[in-house]
């Protein structure tokens, strides 16, 4: 077993741009896999843009087998779950793209044994432990004193081994992420104008936060309107800033609003509204320029702006945006690349 400082997931695709990110030290271990050797971060400084999930103070085992792979996992958990009484999570993940595995679903099949026999090794061995651990969602408890296992299979014959208990960062929000390998996946919803949907979904599950019934909703760059959609399903009022066209369904709904205009252009009435929504097809400098606008008037309590990009180059604007935000007195800003993203990056903030 081998010591890796902190493991980071990420999209596969992204682990270029995460690695500069973290800077010195930081090495590309697997596809959608980034971690650093011999370098103590704390926990709250490793919440990197392009990082969905970091595990803390993870342990690399090899071995031929998938017994000897879940017996490397346990003793790597054991030392933390055995001390004391309090619950524990178990996640096991992987990395998004399986690439380098022959058969479709070998790799999910071989975790799923893999989860099987850590198991199966820990009710054995230490069978008071295993009773301990919780399913669910661990944010609606006492996270302080539960401990997250996470085992990451990121090879047929290595994986990573991580406990830790989550903290709070200093805008509040949970960290490492409380869905596994930072992979939140919206479901089907065939009344959405656009798969655009699952993006603003994915954002308000990261951040905490729904939207309420007739709370005031301004989106911006809103057409076909698959962010509106949400909003208008939440029950709340839209104003959809657009020069083209709805879909029909969402602009015949009373509580909607099309103004046909550019976004850049708007300025609402009777601010604060309750949410900025923004997925404006736009030059990201341009996009946080609008965003830095509407910050600094005060124009809005909660936002989910996004930030799209041209190429690699313009990646450090989202980190300004959180810059931006903070400094304008939003509490909780945050900037992520999400499960949904492609090359764009979520920014929230209320």
């Amino acid at each position: 077993m081998e010591q890796v400082t902190h493991a980071y997931l990420c999209s596969t695709g992204f682990e270029e741009p995460l690695a500069r990110e973290i800077g010195p030290g930081s090495e590309v271990l697997a596809k959608g896999v980034v971690i650093t050797r011999g370098r103590p971060l704390p926990l709250f400084a490793s919440d990197f843009v392009f990082a969905r999930q970091v595990l803390p103070e993870a342990v690399e085992v090899h071995a031929p087998s998938i017994r000897k792979l879940a017996a490397g996992a346990v003793e790597a958990a054991i030392p933390v779950i055995e001390t004391g009484e309090e619950p524990w999570r178990l996640d096991f993940v992987l990395p998004d793209d399986p690439v380098d595995w022959n058969l479709p679903g070998e790799m999910a099949r071989r975790s799923r044994l893999l989860r099987e026999a850590f198991q199966a090794i820990l009710l054995d061995r230490r069978r008071k432990t295993a009773k301990r651990r919780v399913e669910g969602d661990w944010v609606t408890r006492d996270d302080s004193r539960l401990a997250l296992v996470q085992v990451l299979l990121f090879h047929r014959e290595k994986l990573l081994t991580s406990v830790c208990r989550p903290g709070r960062l200093p805008g509040g929000a949970v960290w490492p992420s409380r869905f596994p390998a930072g992979r939140f996946k919206a479901g089907d919803d065939w009344d959405a104008p656009s798969s655009a949907f699952r993006k603003l979904r994915e954002a308000l599950a990261w951040f905490g936060r729904e939207i309420r019934r007739g709370e005031r909703c301004i989106d911006l760059g809103a057409a076909p309107g698959g962010w509106s959609h949400v909003a208008l399903q939440a029950g709340a009022r839209v104003v959809a800033v657009d020069r083209a066209n709805l879909d029909p369904r969402l602009a015949a709904n009373p509580r909607l609003v099309h103004e046909r205009r550019t976004g850049f252009s708007y300025a609402p009435e009777d601010p604060p509204v309750d949410w900025l929504l923004c997925d404006i097809i736009a030059e990201a400098a341009r996009s946080l320029s609008l965003l830095r606008r509407w910050a600094e008037a005060r124009w809005f309590r909660r936002t989910v702006f996004h930030l799209k990009f041209k190429g690699t180059a313009d990646y450090h604007l989202a980190a300004e945006a959180v810059g931006i935000l903070k400094a304008c007195g939003y509490a909780g800003a945050r900037a992520k690349h999400l499960y949904h993203d492609r090359n764009e990056v979520t920014v929230w903030a209320e």
